[in-house]
């Protein structure tokens, strides 16, 4: 049972470790959704599959140092800008939820995005150092190399289920975990029994 145990640790413990990562959120930039404090699991993404409107650790763009949380708002070739009040993606209106709107378009830009490359903002428009705010450093595009790990899961607003692979590695790691510790016990019990059930050696007779 306890080898066992641990196989189905190591083996649980080894998908999570290679495929995903966990995060908590500090600062307020990917707030009301995200606010200080949650607690983010995410999965690594090769550069080709970001995807343009989901959350992501981003690390250190521009001048920032550490692990950065936002959003790819828009990707290679993509026209993004904000003109006159009216924030746009290809010529469109960008129709997102009401808190995140707030304060987009307080500086105008128009950005087409260079291949490989993405738009960053934080859903808190109004002070979120993100890819409007540099424009003078690539566009304030980010490299997507930069952009590797996707949010697939938070405790914040919401109720969301893990993803099922992330949800079945954690539980086989945490199962093996539980039986590596029964078979250790077990394992304890039955040679303080065995040593307790065998019989006392008899001293010798003394001799005069």
């Amino acid at each position: 049972m306890g080898v066992v145990g641990i196989l189905c640790a190591v083996l649980g413990f080894a998908v999570v470790g290679s495929g995903y990562g966990y995060h908590r959120m500090a600062g307020e930039t990917m707030s009301p959704e995200l606010p200080s404090g949650t607690g983010l699991w995410t999965e690594r993404v090769r550069p080709a599959d970001v995807r343009r409107g989901e959350v992501y650790t981003v690390d250190s763009p521009w001048t920032l140092q550490g692990t950065v949380v936002q959003r790819a708002m828009a990707l290679g070739g993509d026209r993004i800008a904000c003109a006159n009040g009216q924030f746009s993606l290809n010529g469109k209106p960008v129709d997102e939820p009401p808190a995140r709107q707030t304060h987009t378009c307080y500086l105008d830009f128009d950005v087409t995005v260079p291949p490989g490359r993405a738009f960053l903002m934080g859903d808190r428009r109004a002070d979120t150092f993100d890819s409007r705010i540099n424009l003078n450093d690539q566009q304030g595009t980010v490299d997507l190399a930069k952009v590797g790990e996707r949010v697939v899961w938070h405790n914040g607003a919401g109720d969301e289920a893990l993803p099922g692979k992330l949800a079945g590695a954690l539980v086989l790691g945490a199962v093996g975990l539980l039986l590596a510790v029964v078979g250790l016990i077990a394992a304890i019990i039955l040679a303080v029994r065995g040593r307790a059930a065998r019989p006392l050696g008899l001293e010798p007779p003394a001799t005069f």
